[in-house]
């Protein structure tokens, strides 16, 4: 039988360890496309067991897969925002190691060709990255996620009159004010102040 048949009926079964083998194989087989999907699954399996930093350093290579793909093989949109997706995993399983302060560089290149359009659809993937990066101690880049996520998410609420949406936005706005004042950008911390304000005086 295939390696690849053994490792999806093994992962199928839940035997995550017998799959490890399997997929462990195939890393260079099959198409470009075909090579990210192995190594999605190497750290899937690896997820299911525990095994963490290993998930990490198969979800970078995941993330660095899409972004080497050619646009004959996948849209430049689809694969830029489907890297984001396997670093922000890459980055949740790889807290503590000493290969995040690397993987969070790459981590932030994907998030800037993301967001080069503007927030809007990232609510999710901005807020992480804010909170990511004020954990990591980078105020700048995190108040540049909550700020830029809270205007997209201001004018949803605003327009809908979510009063959830809306409690949230505040905070997103408080949090950037909170790292721009820390990355000792008072004009950020002051614009998101009086954001925040004016929010909270909607009815």
């Amino acid at each position: 039988m295939s390696d690849l048949l053994e490792a999806i009926e093994a992962e199928a079964r839940g035997d995550f360890a017998k799959a490890l083998v399997h997929y462990a194989r195939l890393t260079q087989s099959g198409s470009a496309l075909d090579r990210v999907g192995i190594v999605q699954a190497l750290a899937r399996c690896n997820e299911k067991l525990g095994r963490l930093k290993e998930a990490g350093a198969w979800r970078r290579k995941a993330g660095q897969g899409y972004l080497s793909l050619t646009d004959d093989e996948m849209a430049r949109d689809e694969r830029q925002y489907l890297a984001l997706v396997e670093y922000r995993n890459a980055v949740q399983d790889l807290h503590g190691d000493p290969t995040l302060p690397a993987v969070a560089k790459e981590y932030a290149a994907v998030l800037k060709d993301n967001f080069s359009g503007g927030a809007e659809g990232l609510t999710h993937e901005g807020l992480f990255a804010g909170a990511f990066f004020r954990a990591l101690g980078d105020h700048l880049t995190a108040a540049k996620y909550f700020f830029d996520t809270a205007e997209a998410m201001s004018e949803q609420a605003t327009t809908t009159g979510d009063t959830n949406l809306r409690e949230a936005t505040i905070l997103a706005y408080e949090r950037a004010m909170e790292s721009a004042t820390k990355a000792g950008r008072a004009d950020v911390a002051r614009v998101a102040q009086m954001r925040a304000y004016d929010l909270k005086q909607m009815k």
